[in-house]
């Protein structure tokens, strides 16, 4: 969190974490100083535990939890900061999650993926080889950082990686500052 508060400022910040799960980084965003977060999730069980923890922490009127595929549904309102932590590595079309969150998000983007290392690339096969021997339907993916912070930039984004933990890579892509105009005061 410090690494997200020293590059966007929280304070009185809008946030949308897609993919939030229970809850846990948007409740901490409210209490890092975000006046009203937004969390999208698929699953219906993750949406009830957000909802039954921001009532438990007293956060309810600040957390907006809707049950929702984001790629389906972006939303067309601005937010100031947009959240997708372990979010791209489970869908294969992670430029449906980036290109409208990109559109939607006013400042920054922080997002973590499988970082581009051999160890990773093998450890998402295991997983997955894991997933089949299981018969689940749900695979890891290990999509080319290059090409998100690409489209990032594209979007007039500054992908900035700030850190790695264990496999994952953590980035905060912050939207670049309009370049004035030198002919025209």
């Amino acid at each position: 969190m410090t690494a997200i508060r020293a590059q966007v400022p929280l304070d009185g910040a809008t946030s949308l974490e897609i993919g939030g799960g229970a809850g846990g980084f948007s409740l901490t965003l409210l209490r890092e100083g975000v006046s009203t977060a937004t969390i999208i999730d698929a699953s219906a069980a993750y949406v009830a535990e957000a909802r039954r923890l921001a009532a438990t922490c007293r956060l309810s009127e600040r957390l907006d939890v809707r049950h929702a595929v984001y790629a389906a549904q972006p939303g067309d309102g601005n937010v100031d900061l947009i959240v997708l932590d372990r979010v791209v590595c489970c869908d294969p079309d992670w430029q449906g999650l980036l290109r409208p969150a990109s559109r939607q998000a006013k400042r920054a983007i922080a997002l973590s993926y499988p970082r581009a290392a051999w160890w990773t690339a093998l450890l998402v096969r295991v997983v997955n080889f894991g997933l089949r021997v299981m018969r689940e339907t749900f695979r890891l993916q290990h999509h080319p950082p290059a090409a998100m912070h690409a489209l990032l930039s594209d979007a007039g984004f500054q992908p900035r990686v700030i850190g790695h933990y264990w496999m994952w890579e953590l980035v905060v892509a912050t939207r670049a500052a309009a370049v004035p105009d030198r002919h025209h005061p």
